[in-house]
């Protein structure tokens, strides 16, 4: 298969108890598009990868895609992954980056989490010259959070940093003066048992 190749792909939403009335529709992709998407669930893992191409299906958020599997040869896999990004362990945080951030609690028997997107972090409250977003980048900044991975599902670079009792204290006094109602009410909403903060990073 060359990369200008098109194949033919079907999606529809994977509801199981909609199994027989669900739409099913149609969505050429070329070869890298097609990667692309499989990528988000398998990673860069060839033979992964390889697999999915040939069982000719995979899951994306509420959908389901399909299409005639088929091979690829070493050389062909080889040069479709090489158009997407590897993880790069060397690669520092950089709020001027930042799509998102989410926080996390794992220290009950359920993990929590709450995702903070700059768009809406950025919004600010009446009569507020600065919005959470900036604190909150100020406070990765010194967190200098630590590679994680990359993932082609948020096509970002994710960091990871663990949060101590004075970081909670600070989360909390920022979101009361700084976030907006509905943002604050989840950050605050457990008590702001915190114990992570991950980040997401746009390489462009």
């Amino acid at each position: 298969m060359k990369p200008s190749d098109i194949i033919q792909v079907k999606f529809s939403e994977d509801l199981a108890q909609f199994a027989d009335t669900r739409p099913v529709r149609r969505q050429p992709m070329r070869l890298r598009e097609l990667v692309g998407l499989v990528l988000t669930a398998t990673g860069k893992h060839p033979e992964r990868v390889r697999e999915r191409l040939r069982s000719g299906v995979c899951p994306y958020n509420i959908y389901r895609y399909w299409w005639e599997g088929f091979e690829l040869d070493d050389a062909a896999l080889a040069a479709a992954l090489a158009e997407f990004p590897d993880l790069d362990l060397a690669l520092p945080f950089r709020a001027s980056h930042c799509l998102w951030a989410q926080f996390s609690e794992s220290s009950g028997p359920r993990s929590h989490s709450a995702l903070v997107e700059q768009a809406e972090a950025g919004a600010r409250r009446w009569f507020r010259a600065q919005s959470f977003w900036s604190p909150l980048m100020e406070l990765a900044e010194r967190k200098q959070p630590a590679y994680h991975d990359y993932s082609y599902y948020h096509r970002a670079d994710l960091y990871r940093a663990e949060l101590t009792t004075p970081d909670r204290d600070l989360i909390v006094r920022e979101a009361q003066r700084l976030a907006r109602r509905r943002l604050r009410e989840r950050l605050l909403g457990r008590g702001a048992a915190w114990t992570h903060l991950e980040l997401a990073c746009s390489r462009e």
